[in-house]
């Protein structure tokens, strides 16, 4: 008798134990750089579009290692949780804007932030110790695609921010009444 409860004792331990272990594994890979799609855990929901492990497969239509831009990056957002079903983990509010925009993490190099349909202008900003994703911007308004334009501080001259976004403090963010 004493054995079968040790049994069972253990069963249930090793039930709880792998459920935390799945939720953890799924938690921490959205948003993490990839480059194949098992690296995401399919079995969790997950698959590898372009670079970033994403909720699968409604925001997996791209393949793997394709160095494409993610039409959903730097969507408005009012809150974390917004983000998280793109495979976003934050909602970066700045200073000044309407609403904030999501963002992944960035993982170093602003290269490894994911570039957007309307441009490839990447830049990792430091909010509250954590280095995140953002598309760059110029501020005091210089004009892509000039001979020698440049924007105080930042080397070339950036691409313009995308339709429904605005640059404020050299960083695009969402505009009032963006989707």
């Amino acid at each position: 008798m004493r054995n079968a409860a040790r049994v069972g004792l253990c069963v249930v331990l090793f039930g709880l134990v792998s459920a935390v272990a799945a939720c953890f594994k799924a938690d921490f890979l959205l948003g993490a750089v990839c480059n194949r799609d098992n690296a995401c855990g399919r079995d969790q929901g997950l698959c590898c579009s372009g670079f970033r492990c994403r909720p699968a497969p409604e925001h997996c239509e791209r393949g793997e290692n394709e160095d494409t831009s993610y039409a959903l990056a730097y969507s408005p957002c009012v809150s974390d949780e917004d983000c998280h079903a793109f495979g976003m983990p934050r909602c970066v509010h700045r200073d000044g804007a309407d609403q904030g925009f999501c963002a992944d993490l960035c993982e170093g190099i602003a290269s490894n932030c994911e570039k957007h349909p309307q441009s490839d202008s990447l830049v990792c900003l430091d909010v509250e110790g954590q280095p995140l994703c953002a598309l760059r911007c110029c501020s005091a308004g210089c004009v892509a695609d000039t001979d020698g334009a440049t924007c105080p501080g930042q080397g070339v001259c950036p691409a313009p921010c995308p339709d429904d976004m605005a640059c404020l403090d050299d960083v695009c963010v969402p505009v009032k009444g963006s989707p």
